[in-house]
């Protein structure tokens, strides 16, 4: 049996899906009206579900515990900070868990943000890495 032919080589220990930058209604500061925010999350949360489900294929992965490394890509110097990106991404870790990457989004844990300026073409980059 080679290497090839191993199980551990079909094994899945990272995914990567590409998001829009989250609206100003899901981010925690905004103040306007609370039916605004609750679609803006319901939609960004069911677009990083499709996201990952058409990522993932057919494949569930479930796993445990995860890490997810966030890059953003904003079109000017103006960006948000790394602790209000991490929370308007919230919704996007439903997501996430709604698609069968991880169980439990309580046992996804963000690394520091990568944050790129001047891009054009905005955009959020999440690499979920499974834990042991």
């Amino acid at each position: 049996m080679s290497d090839q032919d191993t199980p551990e080589t079909d094994l899945v220990t990272s995914l990567t899906i590409t998001i829009p930058l989250p609206p100003k209604e899901v981010r925690n500061n905004w103040r306007g009206h609370w039916a605004k925010k609750a679609a803006a999350v319901k939609q960004y949360r069911l677009l990083a579900r499709f996201r990952a489900t058409t990522a993932m294929g057919s494949t569930k992965l479930g796993w445990k515990k995860a890490s997810v490394k966030v890059t953003a890509y904003f079109p000017t110097a103006r960006h948000l900070d790394p602790t209000n990106l991490i929370d308007a991404l919230k919704p996007a870790f439903d997501g996430l868990q709604d698609a069968g990457v991880i169980e439990n989004d309580k046992e996804l844990w963000p690394e520091r943000p990568v944050i790129v300026t001047r891009d054009s073409n905005p955009r959020v980059e999440l690499t979920v890495t499974e834990e042991n």
